[in-house]
């Protein structure tokens, strides 16, 4: 999902933390620490390791705070360093199976029973999309992953993979198209168990 913060305050934030503001650090901290964990949750299962880098990551740029250079987006810069690290750290090789948690959910407030019954159509629609993600080879729902839940540009994503842009565009399409089959074909079964019934 999308971060409610713009480009410019962590621009800003970013600015005032390499200049040595420590809650400018702490504010860019709180923001990113649990999205930066569940997409490293993503690409590797070993939750400690994955805490252990993002910890990492940011105990490094406060040590080399004056040393880094104006960041055009604090956030992509932050997703970049720690996939570098993801990957160092698995030698060049990530699991291709993960499991997405989507921590900046937040329902409406609703009545006590239409908020239990949203709440598992929620999960259900939720745990479909998953196992339909899932089935997806690692790459292709990695790029979705950064495309669709973490808004990031075809562009942005080219960069963090270091693949062309038109890879990019095609692993998307090739994604969909794979998730489309999927969905329709699960219709279909459906729609032949209730006529054989």
């Amino acid at each position: 999902m999308a971060s409610s913060f713009t480009d410019t305050d962590d621009r800003i934030l970013w600015q005032r933390f390499r200049q040595g503001d420590e809650e400018a650090f702490t504010l860019l901290y709180q923001r990113y620490v649990r999205v930066l964990y569940s997409y490293g949750k993503k690409l590797i299962t070993e939750e400690a390791v994955i805490e252990d880098l993002v910890q990492d990551l940011f105990i490094d740029l406060w040590q080399s705070r004056s040393r880094l250079a104006d960041a055009e987006s604090p956030r992509f810069y932050l997703f970049r360093s720690l996939r570098r690290r993801i990957h160092k750290a698995c030698n060049g090789r990530l699991n291709e199976r993960w499991e997405y948690v989507d921590e900046d959910f937040h329902p409406v407030t609703l009545s006590k029973e239409s908020e239990i019954i949203e709440s598992e159509q929620f999960q259900k629609q939720k745990d479909e999309l998953d196992a339909w993600l899932k089935s997806l080879p690692g790459r292709q729902y990695e790029v979705m992953i950064l495309r669709f839940y973490h808004d990031f540009s075809y562009s942005q994503i080219s960069q963090l993979l270091t693949i062309n842009e038109q890879s990019v565009r095609n692993l998307v399409q090739r994604a969909v198209c794979k998730l489309r089959q999927l969905t329709i074909s699960i219709a279909i079964s459906g729609l032949l168990l209730f006529i054989l019934k």
